[in-house]
């Protein structure tokens, strides 16, 4: 039998796309959706309210993206949970698939397949120049992708709040660590939007934030090998 889905999406002056995400979330079959707004001064929350379908809305204070999973991975009802950024988009299918694969095989901790980048239809043609959009797809396990059993959470943790950036890196790095088990499909099953404010950019300041959590693996991985 296929469990009840919770998928969390957190956001942070998303009007732009957050209605789209949401609807991808909703026709996917997720079971609930939970909106963690993280100090938006936008009127995302109005946008998610307004939305149809099982839709949940937080609101906190700025506290970056971890610190909102970790809140929506706090109230979430189901025992799966899906993570969808607030300018993504879910492949028709995708959930289905993801879920499946984890009805027919209980072992499984977590299952997930490949990301395919577009270009946001705004976008005029000097600043897609400007913004890589590599064609094809590539598989890892991130948001977006990744469909996890609670039981994952309820035996590693959640997300470190401490990293502004590669908070889900230093989580499947604790994943494999457990021991826990994973498997990926070759399906495309999420679509990363490129526009011009995402924070993963050449130019973007996060993106120096990266060797923290790099920083963050090692420096336990030393803790962990002392104590052996």
């Amino acid at each position: 039998m296929i469990t009840g889905l919770s998928c969390i999406v957190p956001c942070r002056n998303a009007r732009a796309y957050l209605a789209q995400a949401i609807a991808s979330a909703v026709a996917e079959g997720a079971d609930e959706v939970i909106i963690v707004d993280d100090g938006s001064t936008d009127d995302s929350t109005a946008v998610a309210a307004a939305a149809v379908g099982p839709v949940r809305v937080l609101r906190q204070a700025g506290q970056g993206a971890a610190a909102a999973r970790n809140a929506g991975l706090a109230v979430a009802r189901h025992d799966l949970i899906a993570f969808l950024d607030a300018d993504d988009l879910w492949q028709t299918g995708s959930l289905a698939l993801l879920r499946s694969v984890l009805a027919a095989d209980p072992k499984l901790d977590a299952v997930y397949g490949h990301t395919r980048q577009f270009y946001s239809p705004e976008l005029d043609v000097m600043t897609r120049r400007r913004l890589a959009c590599p064609p094809g797809s590539s598989a890892a396990p991130t948001f977006g992708s990744i469909l996890l059993r609670r039981s994952v959470f309820e035996r590693i943790g959640g997300f470190n709040v401490n990293l502004k950036v590669g908070e889900m890196f230093e989580f499947m790095a604790r994943f494999a660590d457990a021991g826990l088990s994973i498997t990926c499909v070759p399906d495309t099953v999420r679509l990363r939007r490129i526009h011009a404010s995402n924070m993963m950019h050449p130019d973007g300041g996060a993106v120096n934030d990266y060797p923290r959590a790099l920083k963050a693996v090692l420096d336990r991985r030393r803790r962990m090998n002392s104590c052996q």
